[in-house]
């Protein structure tokens, strides 16, 4: 009789830790972002043209050159406006280049306006001046407020331009999703 009342005790114990863990992946899927209440992704593409202006003296850490930027500078098509911010270089002793920066963008989004924090993050080249860079936006504002984006960018950085101690230009190309109005 005790051993019947054991094992009827852990199969409830079990049904317990079962449903729990349903509920616990249940509630877990409703705080992710949903892209069906915004509707479909809409795709994005376009140009940008970043001025970098060092923030400080570049630094030697290591085998590494650390580099710190303030960023700025258009961007066109749908993304329409200008962003700024800072970006930190890790310049490696093979030239390869980690980076990881924050901008806020100032304009419009597929005709929507208002402010959107990007962060991105991504790897370079020192000799060749090419970058391959990962964005995503969200915390908006105005009519952007809601929207999430996810941007993948490749450009170049080249001589300085008046006012840049670096200047360069690239394309994107990705998708936003908008909360519903």
């Amino acid at each position: 009789m005790k051993i019947n009342c054991w094992l009827n005790r852990n199969r409830f114990l079990s049904h317990l830790r079962t449903s729990f863990c349903a509920l616990a992946i249940a509630g877990a899927s409703l705080t992710l972002p949903s892209a069906e209440a915004g509707g479909p992704p809409l795709p994005a593409s376009g140009g940008f043209f970043p001025c970098f202006n060092y923030a400080g003296p570049p630094r030697q850490v290591g085998d590494n050159l650390i580099i710190t930027f303030n960023v700025s500078g258009p961007a066109t098509g749908t993304f329409t406006g200008s962003s700024t911010g800072t970006e930190l270089d890790v310049v490696h002793p093979d030239g390869s280049i980690s980076l990881h920066g924050t901008l806020l963008f100032t304009g419009s989004i597929n005709g929507r306006s208002g402010t959107l924090l990007l962060t991105y993050e991504g790897i370079g080249n020192a000799v060749t001046g090419h970058e391959t860079l990962r964005f995503v936006g969200r915390e908006g504002t105005g009519d952007l407020a809601g929207i999430y984006a996810n941007v993948t960018a490749e450009g170049d950085v080249g001589a300085p331009e008046p006012g840049c101690d670096l200047s360069g230009a690239g394309t994107y190309t990705g998708h936003v999703v908008f909360a519903p109005r």
